[in-house]
């Protein structure tokens, strides 16, 4: 008798680790994962590259391509046989290979593709699969009784970037002009950082009632990352300093005022952030520094930055532009922002030249 006890209590918590299992993940293969989070929707994501897939009364839109031309044909077969769908139209939401790359395995399947007109004219001038139909702010499109509207609201990630709003199930698809928290992945060399916070504030007073939001990469949320994007991009002296240096596909893109981060990785201990392979800027008045270094310890509550060695660069602004004046390699930096007079202090232990 007390071994069969032990077998039912077994065979019981096997069904409960069952029950909670996540069945909302599905893996098609070959690094395509669906997320279910509604009825109707699905998050499709591709080498940490989100799009949706709506379907409703048979019918199916799928916005953004995954990054391969394999993995966009498994995602319309599974759409397709899975879902038992047909699919209606294809919407691109910005020029870059991880919207679009595999939109010519979407024009061979007879799909039509929708796309602001800006992304048609960039795609035809770079030489790339150009979308079917373009449209110029605003564009709703049916699937089954549901409606989908795409829209532009100006430039941010990139100059043609639009996002996609599902009014039944409130769910904005963000591209990547919305980021996901602490997050980013990418690349700012096509933004328009100057703008891109504005374009964000035009998005969150049509949709800040959003449910869910998705961004272009990473997990998805609520309407906080509106906010989060909007905070990240305000107008200030970084969308001058960002631009005129390479902080291309880092993982950690963070903005603490007049600190912002640009890492490989971070390691966080309280207020203490320990970044690898990072550049740091550092922000007071009429300067900026630049500071290179394989690993920088931030204090974000003592407004400090730390560093063994590295190189670090000083521009000073002269006539509404940041020329660099001061450019050297250190052991033993500290830079602390001070509240009084003084500005930044800087405390090198020993230079080289």
């Amino acid at each position: 008798m007390p071994r069969f006890k032990s077998v039912l209590v077994l065979l019981l918590l096997l069904v409960s680790f069952d029950l909670l299992a996540d069945t909302r993940v599905i893996d098609v293969g070959d690094g395509l994962k669906l997320t279910r989070i509604s009825d109707n929707v699905y998050i499709h994501t591709f080498d940490n590259s989100n799009g949706i897939v709506y379907i409703d009364n048979g019918e199916a839109i799928l916005v953004s391509t995954p990054w391969s031309d394999k993995a966009t044909a498994d995602l319309i077969d599974w759409t397709e046989n899975e879902l038992k769908a047909k699919i209606v139209g294809y919407v691109i939401d910005r020029w870059h290979p991880d919207a679009m790359e595999g939109l010519d395995v979407v024009q061979q399947r007879g799909i039509k593709s929708y796309a602001n007109q800006m992304t048609r004219d960039i795609a035809r001038e770079k030489g790339l699969p150009v979308p079917d139909i373009g449209f110029k702010a605003k564009l709703e499109l049916k699937v089954g009784s549901k409606t989908i509207v795409c829209r532009y609201f100006g430039e941010a990630h990139t100059s043609d970037g639009i996002v996609v709003w599902l009014p039944a199930e409130k769910v904005l698809f963000g591209g990547n002009e919305i980021r996901n928290n602490n997050g980013w992945v990418g690349n700012i060399g096509d933004a328009n950082l100057n703008e891109w916070s504005a374009t964000i504030e035009r998005v969150k007073k049509a949709y800040g009632d959003a449910k869910v939001v998705i961004p272009g990469h990473g997990p998805y949320g609520g309407a906080e990352l509106i906010d989060y994007t909007i905070t990240l991009y305000r107008p200030s002296p970084w969308g001058t300093i960002l631009k005129n240096h390479d902080t291309k596909v880092r993982q950690v893109f963070s903005n603490y005022g007049d600190i912002f981060e640009v890492a490989d990785g971070v390691e966080e201990k309280g207020a203490i952030r320990s970044l690898q392979n990072a550049t740091v800027f550092v922000i007071d008045r009429n300067r900026y520094l630049k500071i290179d270094s394989p690993l920088i310890e931030h204090d974000v509550t003592g407004r400090s930055v730390r560093s063994e060695q590295g190189r670090l660069k000083i521009f000073t602004r002269k006539k509404n532009q940041y020329v660099e004046d001061t450019d050297l390699y250190y052991r033993h930096l500290t830079v602390d922002l001070r509240d009084d007079a003084v500005g930044i202090l800087i405390v090198l232990k020993e230079m080289i030249r």
